[in-house]
This record gives structure tokens, sequence and C-alpha cells, in this order.
């Protein structure tokens, strides 16, 4: 995992999750609405139900989870803005 290095970079993830957020905001497990931004980037590896995930792409996430429960959502870093080309910009 990658960590999203400056305090910039958080501020921007959340002001880009909060732009695209609409509506009910409530955790849909247990209805809070306590909401952490990992500082870690993670990822979700490519395959086919036949290869193991090792050199495969993997695609990089922002992962927002709910204090009270611990449900996450996943955020494209790269579609968030905070990497390109495999590297946090």
């Amino acid at each position: 995992m990658t960590t999203v290095k400056t305090e910039v970079e958080l501020e921007k993830a959340i002001a880009w999750i909060d732009e695209h957020w609409t509506g009910q905001k409530a955790c849909p497990i247990c209805q809070n609405n306590r909401w952490g931004l990992s500082e870690m980037v993670g990822e979700v590896r490519q395959m086919t139900p036949h290869q193991l995930p090792q050199g495969r792409a993997a695609y990089p996430l922002v992962i927002l989870t709910c204090q009270t429960c611990g449900y996450a959502l996943l955020f494209n870093a790269v579609v968030i803005g905070l990497m390109k080309g495999g590297e946090l910009k």
C-alpha cells in the first residue's frame, strides 16, 4: 500500500468525495455518519478465474471506513486525481 503523503492530498480526496457523494451519507449497515479516510492507498488486483493475481494490473483505491461498524467504501485514486501512472501525484 502507498501512503497518501500530504495533508493536501487527504483534503483533495475528502473534497472529491464530498462533491460526488450526493444524497444520504449514513452507513448502510449501522446508519451512523462517522466516516474516516485511510491515509493509505490500497489496491485490488485484476485477475481471471484461472490466474493468480501476481503480476496483474491493480486498481489503486482510497478507502473510506465507517468508524462505528467498519463498513468500507472504495474510491479509485486515479479518478480522484491522487495517482497517475501508478504513482502519487
